[in-house]
């Protein structure tokens, strides 16, 4: 980061920390007893989190009672925003019956009887606590199915937090090899290297590369796991032709395909796989399914599925909050109110922001570009099309990080790789609001950005 840049950088980190004293308060507080505050390394920044005390509908408040426009929602996990009335009562009757029963109740059902009739792959579905829970054992019975060992996934692909999925996350593209051979570069320190040998990595969108790997491995390669659209990397779209490669190839060499829908399950009422036409073999979820409360789910044909059925006797799952009361009780409530005309209700948002956005670059004479689809989006300081981890990687982080804190400043809430995500409690009026402040903070920032990345002016 250049001095300019810098400079402004300080700039608006005083600005934050002298208007939120009760903040700084409490993340002093909270250093005492969590490593940086919190147990979310996704939601630390610099100089100190922001601490909200309530949320509703659109908007969040903090502990120094700013209130806040939330696009980015618990990282898209909150369709409907905060405090949706339906689940908010769904919830409340529930527990009022048992948060949680050492047996299944009815509700499970329900919630498993309307996401098998929405997920075109989805013959059966067991539930899980978490995204990451639900893509492990997506994987352990890929695994199981096929007799083989390996996985393959995409370079920048986000499935959790276990040490197999932790491969080439956010690798430095510098030791990252080139994407004909793309090192596997582990996420964190401690990450198995044991765990690491069973995964391959590819470049998303990348036919040619994609099938000679494939072609080299499929006898040892059990599952590949992708997601249909790359969120953390950056929300980048797929093309269409390689959706389908993936699909026919996959199904050529006995590899499972798993799409990890735990962000793309709101692209419609059956998730990007009815989106854009393409059926996996298995489909993990989490987010949006659970109502704002933990989840997870993985289903897939019922052959495969099968095998975690315990009259079988061939593979074990279990977990003490599976399918837990309150978890179906509210995701059952969120789905409910998650039907068709909230899905075009929540993407004509999404449409009207990334439209916005494309006008106001337009009018400041920026050359930048916004990725995405449906209700979810990525804006990007980078002149170039994305099509894979690496064009994302390129891009001026540093930028979205100045970009991020500003809007909170000024009063709007996104993610700080640059994401913003749409909920059904918005209103349209919601939005312009939204792009209005981006607008000013963008026009704020020309005089940096043309010092730190020149090239992005028309």
């Amino acid at each position: 980061m250049k001095v300019l840049a810098q400079n402004y950088f300080n700039e608006v980190k005083s600005k934050y920390a002298e208007a939120r004293p009760n903040s700084l308060r409490l993340h002093k507080m909270a250093c005492k007893y969590l490593p940086g505050g919190d147990t979310r390394t996704a939601t630390f920044f610099m100089p100190f989190p922001n601490f909200i005390e309530k949320g509703e509908g659109a908007y969040m408040y903090d502990a120094d009672g700013f209130k806040l426009l939330d696009f980015q929602n618990n990282y898209t996990s909150l369709i409907h925003g905060h405090a949706h009335p339906g689940t908010v009562e769904a919830v409340r009757e529930q527990i009022a019956l048992g948060s949680a029963y050492t047996a299944p109740f009815e509700k499970q059902i329900e919630l498993a009887r309307l996401l098998t009739e929405r997920f075109p792959s989805m013959d059966l579905i067991r539930f899980t606590n978490s995204g990451t829970e639900a893509n492990m054992h997506a994987l352990r019975i890929a695994r199981a199915y096929t007799g083989k060992a390996k996985i393959i996934k995409t370079e920048g692909g986000y499935h959790g937090t276990t040490d197999v999925f932790e491969a080439s996350v956010d690798p430095n593209i510098k030791k990252a090899g080139t994407l004909d051979q793309i090192k596997v570069i582990p996420e964190s320190r401690g990450v198995s290297a044991n765990a690491l040998r069973d995964v391959i990595v590819t470049p998303f969108n990348d036919i040619q590369r994609t099938k000679k790997v494939i072609e080299e491995n499929h006898q040892d390669v059990a599952c590949m796991i992708i997601e249909p659209v790359m969120g953390s990397a950056g929300q980048i779209t797929p093309d269409m032709e390689y959706l389908r490669f993936l699909r026919e190839i996959t199904e050529e060499y006995n590899i499972v395909l798993i799409f990890d829908e735990v962000v793309t399950g709101r692209l419609s009422t059956g998730g990007a796989q009815k989106f854009y036409g393409i059926t996996p073999d298995i489909t993990t979820l989490g987010k949006i399914i659970g109502g704002g409360t933990p989840v997870g789910a993985f289903g897939g044909k019922r052959e495969i599925m099968d095998m975690y059925d315990p009259r079988q006797k061939k593979m074990y799952h279990s977990g003490t909050f599976n399918g837990n009361a309150v978890t179906m009780a509210a995701g059952l409530a969120a789905m409910e109110a998650y039907d068709a005309s909230a899905v075009d209700y929540v993407n004509s948002l999404g449409t009207f922001f990334k439209e916005g956005v494309k006008a106001i670059f337009g009018r400041l004479g920026l050359d930048m570009r916004i990725s995405g689809v449906g209700s979810i989006y990525n804006i990007l300081f980078t002149n170039k099309d994305v099509k894979n981890y690496r064009d994302v990687a390129a891009a001026h982080e540093e930028l979205n990080k100045i970009l991020y804190l500003d809007l909170l400043v000024r009063g709007v809430f996104d993610a700080e790789r640059g994401m913003f995500c749409m909920s059904t409690a918005m209103s349209r009026a919601d939005v312009e609001f939204g792009l209005l402040t981006l607008e000013e903070a963008l026009k704020d920032m020309l005089p940096v950005i043309a010092d730190e990345a020149p090239e992005l002016f028309l």
